[in-house]
């Protein structure tokens, strides 16, 4: 299994609208996912969570806050 949606996966799930060559993770959390518009060539990482209405222009990497601990 891929760690990403594939493009048919994409359609079904609900968008207003996806763009081409769009790579989103399975590990991935959408809520009003009919709210959210995503445009060509975007990554979305493991872990991020989009809610409400977004639209995501061209060229856009998401990934998720991280916390990094120091010693």
């Amino acid at each position: 299994m891929n760690s990403f949606y594939s493009r048919k996966e994409l359609l079904s799930l609900g968008f207003k609208k996806i763009g081409k060559d769009v790579l989103i993770s399975r590990k991935a959390s959408f809520y009003n996912i009919e709210k959210i518009e995503i445009g060509n060539n975007v990554r979305v990482d493991d872990f991020s969570i989009l809610s409400g209405k977004i639209k995501i222009g061209s060229y856009v990497n998401i990934s998720a806050l991280e916390r990094i601990k120091k010693n």
